[in-house]
């Protein structure tokens, strides 16, 4: 299954651990979406993101081929905060070379409005840097610091 990782998935250490068999496919971005902190982890003691629409915008990732077995594992992590707490979704994501592709995606129920921490934006950074990832998507990420 092709699948759309944004967030702290990008972080490669989360990666290897949600999804270890996964093949890496291609750098791409989700149109007229942007990035909102809409549920709570105590593991992080952060505000956690997920996607919403949001026209003009998007949301840059990664898309990986993923085995049945690699989305038990990453929906098992998901469902830690809380169970439900997020759904597969299709979307359709652009490519680096502008090529559209349609994948699935995790989509979270919104709780409320939460502040993300420094360190759950570090490791997110991480990913962004590890992917290399244009400097629109780390831009947008560091525009989430506490001041």
């Amino acid at each position: 299954m092709k699948f759309f990782f944004y967030a702290d998935n990008l972080n490669p250490t989360q990666f290897k651990r949600r999804a270890p068999e996964h093949q890496f496919l291609a750098k791409a971005y989700l149109p007229d979406h942007a990035i909102h902190f809409c549920r709570w982890s105590s593991q992080w003691r952060s505000g956690l993101a997920s996607v919403s629409p949001s026209p003009g915008e998007r949301v840059w990732g990664i898309m990986a081929d993923v085995t049945d077995e690699d989305l038990k594992i990453l929906d098992t992590f998901e469902d830690e905060v809380p169970p439900n707490a997020y759904r597969h979704v299709q979307v359709t994501v652009i490519k680096e070379d502008g090529e559209k592709e349609l994948v699935t995606t995790h989509i979270a129920a919104p709780i409320g409005k939460f502040k993300p921490k420094e360190h759950y934006l570090e490791w997110v950074i991480k990913g962004i840097s590890h992917w290399k990832l244009p400097e629109e998507c780390l831009e947008t990420w560091k525009s989430f610091t506490p001041k």
